[in-house]
């Protein structure tokens, strides 16, 4: 069960934040910080819950946990820098002794956490924020995850079409994976609306434009039929990828969802149920924490001093090996994939929690040793060396 904790962050602006721990490590949880303006505390309670499950997929000793703040993300840039320095000042002795580790997220950039942290005096250890690849990671690892799942089906990559719903790191990256390989992006979406074309999107180019307007890219983008947001979850395409908000598919959709794969690169965007309805649809719905594991286990691996091309392939290989395994067995069982995955993660957690809190001589120099390197003191060539053989491990 989380431990749910709600702040007052501006009396004023009635704005609420929230942070909800779902397990530890050693007494530490980590997980991002989100701004976005439907942010519940179930919602937070969900996705704490989602970062267990990642970090014990990919056999990692790490708690997971969550914080969101319900407010505009696009505020101006003054106003969230008071409202994440607030924030911060409440979850102050959280953030002091280690109990919880932020990181960016929806909404929030690896800036913006250094900015809320630096205000309220909190210590940041030199490894700790190192996330500004997480998302490219995640998109590989969504790609993978959709590669393997349309080969279990039976979709032709080459005839297929794909929707992205949010542009922004992870969509991006995971619409840019998709794009370079000849599969067709038929569709994205921001905040600000949606795009559509079914002879497919020039991903490329959307992306040099929206590093330059941001989520106002689908205004200015001069091609393809603009559309609500909302909709994109009901275009007839063969993949969706929801990499946005929670909940993106619900009871209201679901039963119009026209994709024949569903693979997520947010955190829990099925509501509850409505996994179910999909399920007795027979659209293949790759877990969350499966299809998105990427930008924990690269920047674990990017920490580790391991360089660039051996991440990916890495990903790529061992990713979509788990995601083919899981949709397998799921289908032998006849089950909804994410049952047969959280069996998975759970007990891998289980594992790597108990070895990392396990008090032998051999339990407390590996959680020194962690600690040092944490700290900057353990140079990381003394770690990259065992890095390769230590993450491949984690998946026995």
């Amino acid at each position: 069960m989380s431990q749910l904790i709600s702040v007052n962050v501006d009396d004023e602006l009635k704005i609420k934040g929230y942070l909800a721990i779902d397990s530890t490590v050693n007494g530490r949880a980590y997980g991002g910080v989100r701004i976005a303006p439907d942010i519940s505390p179930d919602s937070i309670v969900r996705v704490a819950r989602v970062m267990t499950l990642k970090y014990g997929f990919v056999g990692l000793p790490v708690g997971g946990g969550k914080a969101g703040i319900v407010a505009d993300p696009e505020m101006p840039v003054e106003k969230k820098r008071e409202v994440l320095k607030k924030f911060g000042r409440a979850l102050k002795p959280m953030l002091q002794n280690k109990s919880y580790i932020p990181s960016s997220d929806l909404g929030t950039t690896e800036e913006d956490i250094r900015y809320m942290l630096i205000a309220n005096g909190i210590e940041i250890l030199p490894r700790s924020l190192t996330y500004s690849l997480s998302g490219f990671y995640t998109g590989i690892t969504v790609f993978t995850a959709a590669v393997s799942a349309a080969r279990h089906i039976g979709v032709d990559l080459n005839r297929a079409s794909i929707a992205i719903e949010g542009f922004g790191s992870v969509g991006s990256s995971a619409a840019q994976a998709f794009w370079e390989n000849g599969i067709r992006v038929v569709a994205i979406s921001t905040s600000r609306g949606a795009i559509y074309d079914e002879s497919g999107l020039d991903i490329g180019e959307l992306i040099k434009l929206s590093s330059q307007v941001g989520s106002q890219l689908v205004k200015f983008f001069p091609r393809g039929e603009k559309l609500d947001r909302t909709r994109l979850a009901e275009l007839d395409v063969d993949i969706f990828c929801p990499c946005a908000h929670s909940d993106s598919i619900n009871m209201n959709n679901a039963a119009r969802l026209a994709a024949r794969i569903v693979c997520p690169g947010a955190n829990a965007p099925i509501a509850p149920g409505a996994e179910q309805i999909l399920f007795q649809r027979g659209i293949l719905s790759v877990p969350d924490f499966v299809a998105n594991c990427g930008g924990v286990l690269g920047i674990s691996m990017k920490r580790a001093g391991i360089k660039e091309d051996h991440i990916r392939r890495f990903l790529e290989q061992t990713i979509g090996d788990q995601a083919t395994q899981v949709i397998e067995a799921a289908e032998k069982d006849n089950i909804i994939p994410r049952v047969y995955a959280e069996r998975i993660a759970e007990k891998r957690f289980s594992k790597a929690k108990a070895a990392a809190e396990r008090r032998t001589v051999t339990g407390k120099a590996f959680n020194l040793a962690l600690e040092l390197y944490r700290k900057g003191v353990v140079p990381y060539q003394l770690v990259t060396p065992v890095a390769l053989w230590y993450f491949g491990r984690r998946f026995e």
